[in-house]
């Protein structure tokens, strides 16, 4: 009876310190996340910049990784979560804000290599779009 007791508690303080532990919020996700609101914010064109850029500083100082859901935009804030919409597919793709660009007319996003193949993009480089902002 005295191990039985011994045992319980053991296993009631292994259950407190699985309770206690913390989660890294993770924002180099290869995967999206699932959203249900999205709000109309701009159209133009998205493009996007290629693996040479890899290990490069971002404008919010991360190091630029093509295999992230990651974008550029010269008027969202960073680690702003939008949604980007090929107008002629419909596919679509949800990237967050973390560099400053396109510096070329009529470009509103510039998109990393992983989400520019999501969207389906990879081989024309350039894509009319429509850019939702992203909300829970």
């Amino acid at each position: 009876m005295r191990l039985l007791k011994s045992f319980g508690t053991i296993f009631l303080l292994c259950l407190v310190f699985v309770g206690c532990t913390t989660t890294k919020k993770e924002w180099g996700s290869k995967s999206e996340k699932v959203f249900s609101n999205y709000v109309f914010y701009e159209s133009g064109y998205a493009s996007f910049y290629g693996r040479q850029w890899a290990g490069r500083s971002t404008a919010n100082g991360e190091k630029f990784d093509p295999d992230i859901l990651t974008a550029a935009s010269k008027t969202l804030p960073f680690n702003s979560t939008v949604m980007v919409k090929d107008v002629k597919t419909g596919r679509y793709v949800v990237v967050r804000i973390n560099d400053r660009g396109p510096y070329v007319k009529g470009r509103v996003i510039d998109l990393s290599s992983a989400a520019a193949k999501k969207l389906g993009i990879s081989r024309t480089g350039v894509a009319k779009v429509h850019i939702y902002l992203v909300s829970n």
